[in-house]
């Protein structure tokens, strides 16, 4: 084992790197890490998502370096933007080493995925998990054009925390690990961007614009792509994945995988594209809630995946459209609906009980009627709504719940529409009061078995925070908001309809 090897990247930045090799020193295929939370972090070591010395006696040599700025590497760490670049270099050294047969992966998880997607063009295979191909979509903004507030401040806190001690400002850490949501403009933190500058970036960017599309990966590599229901970066999970897709029932911050045994997945992928050899797993391997079960697919989405539309009703979903009616709710961005559970970086993330919102006069609940049959509902999630509002701009979420015999209401998968984004994530069009609009929502995926005795329902409001930014209502500059409006959001019936991936295989065992 070499510790703090120095690479050095193309502008003369050093890049602080441990590299263990097999005892038998044949050149070995490599596998890479590359991480902002520090090479010598023991989470990098053990584990089971994979385990690192797994890994090495299997005749791997592992990689992990600091990304630039963070740790022990030099320059400053600016989120994304010199990933690709220092990927290259990094992957040109190991490849004139003696110990390195020139076959290369990479691994790693969360912000470790993203540096993957961004050098894949270069790897044999990668193997992202929790991970996405595309910053904006996940997990800064999203598929609906709202930021991911809790996900963006949640991050930054971190860092920012660990500049101002590197710094010498331990006097500011009280105010940065304050983690206000609740200020208005919602981009007034001063104190997180005067040590982690690229906070501002982020306020800065909004739309799906040129600044994310350049920081996009423009090729593909074999990805083995593992995600969770619950994580943040789940939608994207399913959408880069080619090769083999893992979905467990994880959130973020789950730290048992042992169910799914992935350090062996990975083994098995690794051997096949980098050691030529054969691997029989299936290529889609999900966990199917409600039945907590996992099981083996040949594809994603399901090959026999039956498109299904329940209808919108007075409080009611049903397969027969009902007759022509409106529901109208008040949305006051200084009163928003609060985040319980679901897909942030929060603690408490994954399955909640939501009754508490469910009472709020501005939440609309669609709840179909007692299974006798169980349900499976795998894959993406849509809702289209027929709405107008009173305002310029205003939010459209839906939530995906499942309603148990004793009332508990346990979400599965949520989504959001921005409505100036209806069109276009890089083209805002204002509303025009009061007119109508066909709004369609992506409501993320799922996998999950309404059993007998339970309901299907579906919540429908215009906040979820501090998952997304309050959108105020104004139709100005989100972040830069200092006033909001109250809206009064219309639901219109007849032909506003929750779409659920329904698969017609499964028993109630």
């Amino acid at each position: 084992m070499d510790t703090d090897v120095r690479i050095t990247a193309r502008d003369g930045v050093a890049l602080a790197t441990n590299i263990w090799r097999p005892a038998d020193e044949r050149p070995a295929p490599v596998l890479l890490l590359r991480t902002p939370y520090g090479k010598d972090d023991i989470a990098s070591y053990g584990g089971n998502r994979p385990n690192l010395f797994a890994l090495l006696e299997a005749g791997y040599a592992v990689v992990i370096q600091c990304c630039r700025g963070t740790a022990r590497s030099e320059g400053v760490h600016v989120p994304h933007e010199t990933e690709a670049a220092d990927s290259a270099d990094t992957i040109a050294w190991l490849r004139e080493q003696p110990w390195c047969d020139g076959n290369i992966g990479g691994f790693g998880a969360s912000y470790q995925g993203a540096v993957q997607w961004q050098s894949a063009e270069l790897l044999q295979a990668i193997a992202p998990t929790f991970a996405t191909a595309d910053f904006y979509l996940a997990p800064w903004y999203s598929p609906g054009g709202a930021m991911s507030l809790h996900t963006v401040l949640t991050w930054i806190t971190a860092n920012a925390a660990g500049e101002a001690l590197k710094a010498g400002a331990a006097e500011d850490l009280t105010e940065i690990m304050r983690q206000q949501f609740d200020v208005l403009p919602t981009r007034d933190h001063p104190v997180l961007a005067k040590h982690f500058p690229w906070l501002d970036t982020v306020f800065d960017h909004p739309e799906h614009d040129g600044y994310w599309q350049r920081l996009a990966p423009a090729a593909k590599a074999p990805a083995l792509s593992v995600g969770g229901w619950y994580d943040i970066f789940v939608d994207e999970t399913v959408r880069a994945h080619n090769e083999r897709l893992i979905i467990g029932p994880w959130t973020h911050l789950s730290t048992d995988y042992r169910s799914a045994n992935l350090t062996d997945a990975h083994l098995r992928f690794f051997d096949q594209w980098l050691r030529g050899r054969p691997d029989g797993s299936a290529p889609v391997r999900i966990f199917v809630m409600g039945v907590d079960q996992w099981r083996d697919e040949p594809a994603w989405p399901l090959p026999d995946t039956r498109r299904m539309d329940y209808f919108l009703g007075e409080g009611t979903l049903s397969v027969v459209p009902p007759a022509a009616g409106s529901l109208t709710y008040r949305y006051d961005p200084a009163n928003p609906v609060p985040t319980i559970g679901g897909n942030t970086l929060a603690a408490d993330a994954g399955p909640r009980d939501q009754r508490p919102v469910e009472t709020r006069d501005d939440v609309l609940c669609f709840t179909g009627p007692e299974l006798a049959d169980p349900l499976e509902v795998t894959g993406h999630v849509s809702l289209t709504l027929h709405v107008s509002s009173s305002a310029v701009d205003t939010d459209f979420m839906g939530k995906l719940v499942d309603v148990h015999p004793d009332g508990t209401a346990i979400n599965l998968c949520e989504g959001m529409l921005r409505a100036r984004y209806r069109n276009s994530l890089s083209a805002p069009e204002l509303l025009e009061p009061h007119r109508v609009y066909e709004l369609r929502l992506d409501l993320s995926v799922t996998s999950n078995v309404f059993l007998p005795g339970h309901r299907i329902r579906l919540e429908v409001a215009s906040s979820n925070f501090p998952r997304y930014d309050r959108n105020p209502n104004t139709g100005g500059v989100v972040a830069d908001a200092r006033e909001v409006v109250v809206a009064e959001n219309t639901v219109h019936l007849g032909r506003s309809r929750l779409t659920l991936p329904v698969i017609d295989r499964v028993s109630a065992t």
